[in-house]
């Protein structure tokens, strides 16, 4: 999503990120269709997300695709915020 250009933080997770270390939580997101195409929740997914819906994950530790499969995931961003 960084590498992308589309906006992940809020204005307190700009500031307080980890920079991919799985420790602040500021990187949430919702996968909304593809979750196929991803990468099995991280043990620091599962000791930080225990008791959030399976479909939220930790954008830094996501994986998306590999070399057999391919299509599109959709993701919502801040998903805490529509709870």
């Amino acid at each position: 999503m960084n590498e992308n250009k589309i906006e992940l933080y809020a204005a307190y997770g700009k500031v307080m990120n980890c920079d991919g270390g799985g420790s602040c939580g500021t990187c949430i997101v919702e996968i909304i269709d593809g979750k196929e195409l991803l990468n099995e929740r991280t043990s620091t997914e599962n000791r930080y997300l225990k008791k959030k819906p399976d479909s939220w994950r930790l954008a830094c530790q996501t994986i998306v695709g590999n070399k057999e499969n391919s299509g599109k995931v959709v993701v919502q961003r801040l998903p805490q915020w529509k709870r």
